[in-house]
């Protein structure tokens, strides 16, 4: 569901710079020469979310979601005005691929999935969004191919082990020109800097987060076959900076699919209408109140675990804030529109410096 695009020529570095949030030059010098980064609406909010890849001091590539690519081409080509630069979709000759870490789905770890595995390509780099997704490569379609055909790379079980390391990809989570970045857990995420120059957007992300209350997040939610969700992250024990163990996550559903979140699905059984929003509505009961509240909605969900949006009870602005309180009070009873009952868990990289 990926698509690749190059931007090439004299000044590609410069030219990127000024349209998204991460500081694209410096991506030349890092170890993977990769950074995610977002293009942002004037109105500061998320256009698309992509993985830039410096491939040499003018040529970069852009690993992005299929469903906003041809978006992303066109605005592209509406800034080149004169700029010496070929911008193409190069999708019919490579293929943006990940590699799960071996953890992702061992049946019952707990571990933060950033292994290191040796027998991967050189081209593949750890996700510079959260090195526990695993890893990620540009590669020519037929190596691409081969690793496919090897039974190496599977989208759904990507999927499903995104969802579990709270990290929120594509229009299923950033619709076009809805979303602003830190509300996405984009700063987070490696997406934005915050040091650079002027680009599309910055104003309003930089005065979101130092003077603003960013009362809005991505949180994970599971829901349970014995209907005790809280109960089941408790009995984990994880780290914090853990993501979700897929293998136990995917053991606690339920086997008629009564668990199944009614989000936007993203992973082997997506398909047919998805939900409107009223049905992807998470419901808050907190102690004392006499009926809940519409307090969050579901975006990317894959069986039982997915990604919510949920308001917060505090202000979210920075990493730390994750650490000294919740995102709602202490005795709160969270459920989907349909009352099943579901847990949430504050994303494991808030928890990473």
């Amino acid at each position: 569901d990926r698509s690749v695009l190059r931007v090439a020529g004299d000044g590609a570095a410069r030219f990127l710079q000024g349209l998204c949030s991460q500081d694209v030059p410096l991506i030349a010098t890092s170890s993977s020469r990769a950074a995610p980064a977002a293009f942002l609406s004037p109105r500061g909010k998320v256009l698309c979310d992509v993985i830039l890849l410096s491939r040499g001091p003018s040529e970069i590539l852009v690993d992005v979601h299929s469903g906003v690519a041809q978006n992303l081409v066109k605005l592209l080509m509406r800034h080149r005005l004169r700029e010496p630069l070929k911008i193409e979709d190069i999708s019919s000759s490579h293929k943006a691929v990940a590699h799960l870490p071996a953890t992702s789905l061992a049946q019952g770890s707990t571990s933060s999935g950033s292994d290191v595995q040796p027998d991967l390509p050189t081209d593949f780099f750890l996700d510079p969004r959260f090195a526990a997704v695993g890893h990620r490569a540009v590669l020519e379609v037929a190596a691409a191919d081969a690793l496919l055909a090897a039974g190496a790379l599977d989208l759904s079980a990507y999927h499903f082990w995104r969802v579990c390391c709270a990290v929120p990809e594509g229009p299923a989570d950033l619709p076009v020109d809805s979303v602003l970045p830190l509300h996405a857990n984009l700063d987070l995420l490696n997406f934005i800097s915050f040091k650079k120059g002027c680009y599309t957007g910055q104003e309003l992300t930089a005065r979101t987060k130092h003077r603003g209350a960013v009362r809005r997040r991505f949180f994970s939610v599971v829901a349970t076959a014995d209907g005790s969700p809280q109960a089941f992250l408790d009995g984990l024990g994880l780290a914090p900076e853990a993501p979700l163990p897929a293998g136990m996550v995917a053991r606690a559903a339920a086997s008629n699919g009564s668990t199944d979140l009614p989000g936007l699905r993203v992973d082997a059984v997506a398909g047919g209408e998805p939900p409107d929003e009223a049905a992807r509505s998470v419901q808050a009961l907190k102690p004392g109140a006499e009926a809940a509240k519409a307090s969050g909605v579901l975006h990317s969900v894959a069986g039982n675990v997915g990604l919510c949006m949920l308001r917060c009870e505090g202000q979210f602005n920075e990493r730390e804030n994750f650490k000294d309180q919740s995102a709602l009070p202490d005795g709160t009873a969270l459920t989907t529109a349909a009352a099943l009952p579901l847990a949430w868990r504050a994303p494991p990289y808030a928890f990473v410096e």
